[in-house]
Parts: C-alpha cells; structure tokens; sequence
C-alpha cells in the first residue's frame, strides 16, 4: 500500500528550520497520548559531516515545533523541549538523534512536594493545582467531596492524575491550559474516520473474556464515622457479560458520592478492555488519541472504536504513516451509531 506524501514545518526556538536540515532527515516521530505521559517528537538525522555532534549540536531545553501538513490540511503537534540527545556512530555512518518532550512541563510541574488538601471538591483540588502551577482550569469537574486527601512526595500533576484518573476524568497541559474531559464525554464523541479492510496496512485486534464482569463493588469502613460503605453497580453496556461476579475494588474512600463514581468508572475502565488492539494505516492527521472511529469490514470485530495513543511517522521522503492503539466501545457502537 501506497503510502501519502506530506510536507511538514520544523521550529527550532521559533525558527524555521525544515529547508536547512530536510536532507539530514532520516525520520521523524510524533506520539500523541491521551493521558498518562507527555507527547513526545523523536527526529534522526544523517550525521556523516557530524555536524550536528559539533556546530548543530542542540541546547537542551531548546523548544521544537511541529506542523504536518497533508491533502491541504494541517496538524500542528504542538511545541516541545529537547530533552535526549543521542549520537551513534558505525561504520556505514553517523548518525543523531533527537528526543523532546511536550513543552508546559515546567520545574514547579517536576518538583515533588508534600500537601494536604482538606475539605475540598475535585474541581476546587483541580483548581488548586492550577493555580500553584499559573494555569488556568479549563472543562467541567463534578463536585465529588473529599475531607482528606494527602500527596506525599508527588508532583502536582502526578497527584491529580491519580486521583482525578480514578474518577473518570482525563486531562492536558495546553499552553497555560489545564484541560479537564469526563470519559464519557471523549467516548461519546462521533467518529472522525471511517476505516474499511482495505484502508489499513495491518491490524492486531484481540478479545477477550478473562476478568470482565457484570457489577462493580466497592466496600470500605470508615472508622471515624464507624460505618461501612457498600455500594454495587452493573455494567452499562448491553452485550451480556460472560460472568457474573462482581469487579472487587479496596480502596479508602469517605462518602457515598465517591463509591457510587468511582464504582461506576472503575467498572467501565475494566471492561472497556474486553476488546482491544492495534491499527496501522496510510498516515491520517485526523488520527489522535481522544478520537473514535469507525472500523468496518473485520467481521464481528467491527464497530466504534476509541484512540487511546497514535504515532505519526514520516520517512525520507515524505511518506506518511500512522499507528495507533484502539479499544472497542461496544455500548456506543451497538446503540449511537447504528
């Protein structure tokens, strides 16, 4: 399969540096992520002259951008910071490689602290965090009530991607942006791409039964209040469960508002995995993690199917392909989009 040819701008500091090293590119890399790890740009470059081990060496910290442009669209990849430097060398060639991180990352975002969040909701931690951090909190948070939480040695944004994580809510650094989305509401989205048999260049896409269930359970004694939580949910979705045990979640939790969340989440985030797996396709800008599709022709595997990360790659000459990691959204898929 044919694969697309694209263009793409390259910023070093600000400075457009495609025309000047375009005949070093070996490959270029793009990882977009929906949650958990910063998006990453990995660049390789010829390096027979060695130039770039000498007077094109990169400052760390230095921010790169990336804008790929395909069939008179664009995708801008957002800025980054050098954070990986690698030179190799043998005897058919040098070459340099060069690693960035998703810039926003700041020191105070790195440094771990100690903190005790008293008496709060999710969305005023949320907006704590914010603003130790110069942020601006941006997205729906629901008001689930905590009288103690404590992030002991963590950073800020570790600490809420824990807690908020196990709650159902995702969110990014963008720009001076905190991006708050509810799962639902990334699940719900409609399709941007619809993908037949023939459009992907290969897919790895597997199910299975093994430790999904039918309700969610979670039971925990409060000593203070000298009461036990206990709080049950069933799946949401429609297709039967192949079992009927409950999903056991053992976690400290205060209230009834935080059992019936966290259940409800847990539970869905668990068999959310029955289906699973892998794509690789002509490159599409459309493509992104956080994005649903449509993927037809793959018999009963077919359906709607969420992106959790995608890479974009682009070789020597300008052929563009992308992969990515999906899993099936079975209720969506049997119901919204019929």
């Amino acid at each position: 399969m044919n694969l697309p040819v694209v263009s793409y701008q390259l910023l070093y500091n600000g400075k457009d540096i495609s025309a000047d090293i375009s005949n070093q590119v070996i490959g270029i890399e793009y990882d977009d992520r929906i949650k958990g790890e910063s998006d990453e740009l990995q660049i390789t470059l010829e390096d027979s002259d060695r130039r770039w081990q000498n007077s094109w060496f990169p400052d760390k910290g230095a921010t790169l951008q990336l804008i790929i442009r395909s069939a008179g669209k664009q995708m801008n990849c957002g800025t980054f910071q050098i954070d990986e430097l690698q030179a190799q060398g043998s005897t058919s060639g040098d070459q340099f490689s060069i690693k960035a991180l998703g810039a926003g990352i700041t020191k105070a975002m790195r440094s771990k602290i100690s903190y005790a969040h008293e008496n709060k909701s999710l969305r005023e931690i949320a907006n704590t965090v914010a603003g130790n951090l110069g942020l601006t909190l941006q997205g729906n948070v629901e008001d689930i009530s905590f009288e103690r939480l404590h992030q002991y040695r963590e950073t800020d944004l570790a600490f809420l991607n824990r807690i908020a994580g196990s709650y159902g809510y995702i969110f990014s650094v963008r720009g001076n942006l905190l991006v708050f989305t509810y799962y639902k509401d990334i699940e719900a989205k409609q399709p941007v791409i619809t993908l037949g048999r023939n459009d992907l260049i290969s897919f790895d896409i597997r199910t299975s039964t093994h430790l999904i269930y039918r309700n969610g359970r979670i039971r925990y004694h409060v000593p203070r209040k000298k009461k036990v939580i206990d709080y049950s949910t069933e799946s949401e979705s429609e297709f039967d469960s192949p079992s009927e045990d409950d999903m056991e979640l053992y976690e400290r939790i205060e209230n009834d508002q935080q059992a019936q969340t966290r259940a409800a989440f847990g539970l869905h985030d668990n068999n959310s995995k029955m289906t699973a797996g892998d794509i690789t396709i002509p490159g599409n800008i459309l493509f992104l993690s956080g994005n649903n599709v449509q993927l037809q022709q793959i018999g009963k595997l077919s359906g709607v199917y969420h992106i959790l990360d995608s890479r974009h790659s682009i070789n020597r000459d300008g052929g563009y392909k992308t992969t990515g990691n999906l899993k099936k959204l079975q209720e969506i898929s049997a119901t919204l989009y019929k």
